[in-house]
């Protein structure tokens, strides 16, 4: 299935904030000493794309993307939410439309400044309450 990347001319016109959601062994591996995320070309989160993968809301992350993808990630495995601020961010965004929702995609790192990480937690059939 192809899907097209639009590219966003204006980044004024990018949501404010933007969701991504990671378990927090992977955010541990992908931050630099300074604080920086990067999963970008990781092929253990992100699918090895060159962007990271973000929802515009919080609604979305969790029933389109976390409660179908990783329902089955051990309950164990502790996962954390990026809420980014594309305020602080000065890179290449763009997004794709896939059966009627909008994903964005950042094309850069996250600095530190950028987003607050906060704690998920999960539902006894491994969904995510977010």
């Amino acid at each position: 299935m192809y899907i097209k990347e639009i590219e966003i001319k204006d980044n004024s016109t990018v949501p404010k904030f933007l969701y991504h959601l990671v378990p927090e062994i992977l955010f541990k591996k992908f931050a630099d000493s300074e604080g920086n995320y990067n999963c970008r070309n990781k092929k253990e989160w992100g699918k090895n794309s060159s962007f990271i993968h973000t929802s515009p809301t919080k609604k979305q992350l969790k029933e389109k993307v976390a409660n179908i993808n990783w329902i089955n990630y051990p309950r164990e495995e502790k996962f954390l939410l990026l809420k980014i601020n594309t305020q602080n961010i000065k890179a290449k965004f763009t997004y794709t439309i896939i059966n009627g929702s909008i994903y964005h995609h950042i094309w850069s790192k996250l600095p530190k400044n950028s987003f607050k990480v906060l704690k998920v937690k999960r539902g006894r059939n491994g969904k995510f309450l977010i």
